[in-house]
């Protein structure tokens, strides 16, 4: 099935997944660029692509915020009286995601990223929804900075559990697995988790794959992208924090998106401490 949208010309593809495309397009009449996310139906099963489709509308329609990739319309795409896909319209960011080999931050810049995706995710909380798929790949950077949360086609109901397992293993909360009530701290233990992945390059320990020791006080280190035995340690307050976002147990993360963000600003705090001492101490050398 072809699939032909009017008024629109495909600038670039973007993606691809499963039964999923993802393209820039650009709307004729006005010149302005949007994300489209197809999903053609080949087989039967491919309907539940159509329902991941229809969620992320559902949710990203209804919340406004700089953090929130928008949403603006489903469509359903028919073929002899029967739905053989959809497609999404969505705000086009011009940018990349955190899983982006092109992506490289200062450790303020990357701190001042995750308070954003914070900030996103509580607006997310308050209008009732969780995320519950966050990883480096579902936090894109604009080229001016902005940070855009995409992905919400596995976003559900806060309070309520999933009827399905879904999410990526080294992120999700054991409440994802367990298939629990999500709440705003299933989204803690994901933007953590994240962060860990972000800093280190290695997924941080969780239930199901256990590839570090969450409880161990080792500090948290980066090797080096040449493979050299030479690594980078952050300080103790972000070992802490990303440690106190990815409990297994709900009840002792840090509990909502605004505890969270205080504990980057004040991760931000000593960092810029130690950076203007170190260079006080390189002055008073030379």
């Amino acid at each position: 099935m072809s699939i032909e949208i009017p008024n629109y010309r495909i600038i670039e593809k973007l993606g691809i997944g499963a039964q999923t495309r993802v393209y820039r397009a650009r709307c004729m009449p006005t010149g302005k660029d949007y994300t489209l996310k197809i999903v053609k139906i080949v087989n039967p099963e491919d309907a539940s692509f159509i329902e991941l489709l229809k969620a992320e509308h559902a949710i990203g329609s209804v919340i406004d915020h700089p953090a929130i990739r928008k949403v603006y319309e489903l469509r359903l795409l028919r073929q002899r009286f029967r739905v053989r896909g959809a497609v999404v319209f969505m705000e086009y960011v011009n940018g990349i995601t955190l899983s982006d080999k092109e992506f490289r931050r200062s450790l303020d810049e990357t701190l001042a990223i995750f308070d954003q995706a914070a900030a996103g995710l509580h607006a997310m909380h308050l209008a009732g929804f969780v995320h519950a798929d966050l990883k480096p790949t579902n936090i894109m950077v604009s080229v001016d900075g902005t940070v855009k949360l995409i992905d919400l086609g596995q976003s559900a109901k806060i309070f309520e559990p999933k009827t399905k397992i879904q999410g990526t293993v080294d992120y999700m909360a054991p409440e994802q697995v367990n298939r629990g009530k999500l709440d705003q701290r299933t989204d803690v233990f994901g933007l953590g988790a994240t962060l860990h992945k972000v800093l280190t390059g290695r997924p941080i320990a969780t239930d199901m794959n256990q590839t570090v020791n969450l409880q161990s006080n080792a500090p948290l280190v980066r090797r080096m992208d040449d493979g050299k035995t030479a690594s980078v340690e952050y300080p103790l307050c972000i070992t802490r924090m990303i440690s106190d976002c990815c409990q297994s147990d709900p009840a002792a993360r840090i509990p909502d998106m605004p505890a969270v963000r205080e504990r980057i600003s004040l991760a931000r705090a000593i960092v810029a401490k130690k950076s203007e001492d170190a260079a006080a101490s390189a002055t008073q050398s030379a």
